[in-house]
């Protein structure tokens, strides 16, 4: 079922169809007397916006509202003729639950397919990002497989898309590996807290999110998250921090601050890794908040699971970090932006 995406409470419908697809109104929840989903009148530049936000309405709608069929006029009405009696009853109950669970059935192969094209996108944004932070490093770093003293911006077009197709891959491992080891940690958690609850005899109703909640929304929502962080690092990409000449600058433009402090030189772009800060910890931040909003559990919690999967993520970065670069320090360059 639908969750509202205010109070996050299950309704049946989010918004009505009257005779024609133009005539929509919108459910109100009768939890809090709000508008079950306004974003389903909006177009997907509010979508975004609001998900590059970080606004936890915008997940309930792209991860348990998206996609469900709305409630037209003619269901409302009973058909003419029909006797009201239990049996009657059972047998439309009956029915409604088949078509739930056909439903629900629907909604997740939908889910993972697109999954699977985000997915997609995603780590080849992340591959061009990596490419172009990799090749502004030392020309000695970035080297094509047999191009023997040659950077990579000066290899054959083959050599580089073989370079490329290394970090392609990578990217591939590195993302599996993080989403495997979050879902793996979001079950052992979630799972260890509804014993703990039972040991204590402290049972409570599970959440409307907590019914609702599939594996493949885990993964969802760390792409969605992703939003913010790959768009801050495609604009370091193209606009990126500008390396410091060894030349010193004209004697008309020196200017000697009065306060002299060391903490100024800490946002010099040599020793400020912009890229870093944006992939590790705003990402980190994105995903955390995300699944705060999925799992519907405490920050604490959710914490333990990001730092869990980023040590899965770096087990595994470890351990193909060769295959990616294979000396000349392009492995331990992939590494250490792979590391939080």
């Amino acid at each position: 079922m639908p969750l509202c995406t205010n109070c996050a409470q299950t309704i049946p419908y989010l918004y009505t169809i009257y005779h024609s697809v133009n005539n929509v109104r919108l459910e109100q929840c009768p939890s809090c007397r709000a508008p079950a989903d306004p974003y389903v009148e909006h177009d997907a530049l509010v979508v975004a916006l609001d998900l590059i936000l970080l606004k936890p309405e915008v997940y309930r709608h792209l991860l348990f509202n998206r996609g469900t069929p709305p409630r037209k006029v003619e269901e409302t009405a009973p058909p003419r003729g029909q006797d009201d009696d239990g049996l009657q009853r059972e047998q439309c109950a009956e029915e409604k639950r088949v078509a739930a669970a056909a439903q629900d059935s629907a909604r997740e192969r939908t889910r993972r397919w697109l999954i699977v094209r985000v997915g997609a996108g995603v780590v080849l944004v992340d591959s061009f990002v990596r490419w172009s932070r990799l090749r502004r490093v030392d020309d000695g770093l970035l080297r094509g497989p047999k191009s023997g003293s040659s950077s990579w911006m000066t290899t054959s077009d083959g050599e580089a898309a073989v370079a490329f197709m290394h970090i392609l891959l990578g990217c591939f491992v590195e993302t599996a590996s993080f989403h495997g080891g979050i879902t793996l940690a979001s079950i052992v958690v979630l799972r260890s807290l509804d014993c703990v609850a039972r040991w204590r005899k402290r049972v409570n109703p599970p959440s409307s999110i907590r019914k609702q909640l599939r594996y493949s929304h885990i993964s969802l929502c760390l792409f969605y998250s992703s939003l913010t962080k790959f768009l801050l690092l495609v604009v370091l990409s193209i606009w990126g921090p500008q390396i410091p000449k060894d030349t010193p600058p004209p004697a008309s433009y020196v200017y000697k601050m009065p306060l002299e402090s060391p903490l100024w030189h800490l946002l010099d772009d040599d020793v400020l890794d912009r890229t870093w800060l944006v992939r590790n910890l705003l990402g980190g931040m994105s995903a955390g908040f995300g699944l705060r909003v999925v799992l519907d559990c405490h920050p604490f919690f959710t914490s333990l699971i990001i730092l869990l999967g980023c040590v899965v993520k770096t087990v595994v970065v470890s351990l193909v970090q060769e295959f990616v670069g294979p000396g000349n320090g392009v492995a331990e360059t992939w590494l250490a932006y792979s590391i939080p």
